[in-house]
């Protein structure tokens, strides 16, 4: 339809200059430039504006589409609808993007090049279209939250329990959610038991010996998208005065947030308290082999080359996460990709006296491995731990008895349960 405005338009400006004559040629030319300037950028943003309306009706469908399927393959959802439903007459293509926020919202944009018609006369060839959506499902009430929680989607398996090791999880709305769907996604061999509330296991079960899992996993499990795998981080400066920091021996000592660069090594029977606030660890674990840590409101971000946790020995570990701040509810973070290399592959807990916890423990892209004696978790009144993989063996245990009337730490609103929830446009 353009194209024929434009010809119509094109003819009639050169009958017009055959019937008068060259000598108003130079009158002509200069006064129907800007006429046909703003005719051609109203037909041409009228054009674009309604295939950005078209954009933005598809986009909106697609995050829609995508916040109701709420699994690891969301963004797929998300794209082929989006692709389903933006088809303009012109075969214009758009590109899109895909993100679950910080917040449990998930968002899109979609960007396109509209040619123009008119404007192209005057070097206006095209008009950038942008258009942003962003919907959330509402937890649902009364709300449970994800306690334990293994990424992977291919691992066989994903989950492993031999010898002794348990799961126990006693709290009520408390889901242990397995994504992988190999077809031994959990195996469990010797005396290993499972013990929980809720088991959601999206591929299949194997027990060995005398080893059990119980209640039966779902009939009917979805993956579950990483729900921090967007969460913003911080800029990490080191501090030359904690480079390598280490204590030994029969020592106490209250450190304070800041920059630890290299990690941190503790031996010995040390007696550590952690100040309130951040601790950032960047290309090294945190490392000890005995000793009593205690902190209340701290969070420690893990990042770069070889970052994760090795604890050994017979420590007791007492730390509440960080209500406020940069990682509220956290009591530790890794990023698996940091600004220095990568995490380490393996994070491990053995031989400990007791971990208390009381939080979210986040170990993405990481094998978690909890041997010897060790027991997690179990005093705290609220802590959800999540791994790319767990393994546990020996008389390892992991404990949950959540009872979130008990904690004053926010749970993240990714933690929370949304089947079922109601579902809306945020923006």
């Amino acid at each position: 339809m353009f194209q024929n405005k434009l010809a119509a338009l094109k003819t009639g400006c050169a009958r017009l200059l055959r019937d008068t004559g060259a000598a108003v040629l130079p009158t002509f030319a200069v006064a129907v430039i800007p006429v046909f300037a703003m005719v051609g950028a109203a037909v041409d943003y009228s054009g674009a504006y309604n295939i950005r309306a078209k954009m933005q009706a598809a986009l909106d469908a697609a995050v829609l589409a995508g916040a109701r399927n709420d699994t690891a393959s969301w963004i797929d959802t998300a794209t082929n609808t989006f692709n389903g439903s933006f088809r303009p007459a012109n075969g214009m293509t758009a590109t899109t993007s895909f993100r679950l926020n910080a917040d449990g919202t998930f968002s899109g944009t979609a960007s396109a090049s509209f040619t123009t018609s008119f404007l192209g006369i005057v070097g206006a060839h095209h008009i950038n279209l942008t258009t942003s959506a962003t919907s959330m499902v509402a937890p649902t009430s009364p709300g449970g939250q994800y306690c334990l929680l293994a990424l992977n989607l291919t691992a066989q398996p994903a989950v492993q329990v031999g010898g002794n090791g348990q799961i126990t999880i006693t709290a009520p709305n408390c889901v242990m959610q397995v994504n992988s769907k190999a077809s031994v996604a959990v195996d469990l061999s010797g005396n290993a038991a499972i013990n929980t509330t809720d088991n959601c296991y999206v591929g299949g079960v194997r027990t060995v010996g005398n080893s059990s899992v119980s209640p039966p996993p779902d009939a009917v499990c979805k993956t579950l998208p990483d729900p921090f795998v967007n969460y913003p981080k911080p800029t990490v400066t080191c501090d030359p005065a904690l480079q390598n920091y280490s204590l030994s021996g029969n020592v106490t000592k209250t450190l304070n947030p800041g920059t630890y660069c290299g990690g941190m090594n503790f031996s010995g029977n040390v007696n550590v308290t952690f100040a309130p606030g951040l601790y950032i660890i960047q290309d090294g674990v945190i490392q000890e082999s005995g000793g009593t840590f205690t902190g209340n409101g701290v969070t420690f971000f893990l990042t770069g080359s070889g970052a994760g946790i090795a604890m050994s020995g017979q420590a007791n570990w007492h730390l509440v996460a960080s209500s406020t701040g940069p990682f509220p509810g956290f009591v530790i973070f890794l990023d698996p990709s940091g600004p220095t290399g990568l995490a380490a592959a393996t994070s491990q807990l053995s031989g400990q006296s007791e971990l208390y916890f009381e939080g979210v423990v986040y170990l993405p892209k990481q094998l978690a491995k909890i041997t010897g004696t060790a027991e997690a978790f179990a005093p705290s009144p609220w802590t959800s731990f999540i791994a790319d993989t767990l393994q546990i063996d020996g008389n390892g245990s992991f404990v949950i008895n959540n009872d979130t009337s008990l904690t004053s730490v926010p749970i993240p609103v990714g933690l929370q349960m949304r089947t079922g929830g109601r579902l809306w446009l945020t923006q």
